[in-house]
């Protein structure tokens, strides 16, 4: 049996796991460290993967049970739990930061993506650490942010989105814009600045506009891991404490194509 190794990849966040198949089954200790692994580097790197659907969901269960995205119209036929990120497939890279469908009540623990098809230069992804980003911020601006909440709902920007996902999964949920890692204990900004309706006892322009000025204001350099996507990379994102952007770069000519599951997580809180 291989040593199992994490290396860190950034000074703020993002390692390296090497010495694992994910296509084999993982023991309970695997499971466990890889999870605490998560929560310490908040984005864990697996090169050299090679899944099928039934083994990519079976490996994503390491960190939650898959749940159904609410873009069905891009989601794999018999695999209804995988998305595909696909241009040609119309799903445009998301090239703003976010952090994924902050509009369930219980939003995912964590984002996994696989490296299918991949372009010759460009179309990498980048994570930002949101528990940094909050502890950077002014103690008075902390404390503001920890009043604060948002109402969440699917954007209205995806003009493809079907009549079934909008009613099934456009209801109204309010979540803390700070929230605590259940497993870190730290805290982090969370929000998604499209799928925010309104911060709660704003106008939607005036949230907007605060949300915009805050990514622009907490995201620098220093605190994003950027992957740049070889065939095979398997890259696991924790959505509790990060945020992450596509970056469009890349030939369209080119495919470019990731296999995308959540895995669901916890009721955001500020504990």
């Amino acid at each position: 049996m291989s040593t199992v190794t994490i290396t860190p990849l950034h000074a703020s966040l993002g390692a390296e796991v090497s010495g694992i198949d994910l296509s084999r089954p993982l023991d309970a200790d695997m499971r466990e460290a890889l999870s605490h692994a998560l929560a310490e580097h908040l984005a864990l790197v697996f090169h050299g993967q090679s899944l099928t659907p039934a083994q990519y969901l079976q490996a994503a269960t390491v960190f939650g049970p898959p749940m159904r995205q609410h873009y069905s119209q891009h989601n794999m036929p018999d695999y209804p739990d995988i998305g595909l990120v696909w241009h040609r497939n119309g799903q445009r890279p998301a090239e703003r930061w976010h952090t994924d469908h902050t509009n369930r009540e219980r939003p995912p623990a964590a984002t996994i993506l696989y490296g299918v098809a991949i372009p010759s230069a460009g179309g990498g992804t980048s994570v930002a650490n949101m528990r940094a980003a909050y502890a950077a911020l002014p103690e008075a601006e902390r404390t503001r942010l920890d009043t604060l909440r948002t109402v969440n709902s699917l954007d209205d920007t995806h003009t493809d989105t079907r009549t079934e996902d909008m009613e099934k999964y456009g209801q109204p949920v309010m979540h803390p814009m700070v929230r605590t890692h259940p497993v870190h204990g730290s805290r982090a900004v969370y929000f998604h600045v499209t799928k925010t309706v309104n911060i709660e006892g704003m106008s939607p322009q005036d949230s907007r506009a605060y949300l915009n000025d805050l990514l622009e204001r907490m995201i620098k350099p220093e605190i994003v891991y950027h992957h740049a996507w070889r065939k095979g990379d398997v890259l696991v994102i924790d959505d509790r404490a990060t945020m992450h952007r596509a970056h469009g770069d890349y030939d369209r000519s080119q495919s470019r194509v990731l296999w995308r599951i959540i895995v669901e997580g916890d009721r955001p809180r500020l504990v």
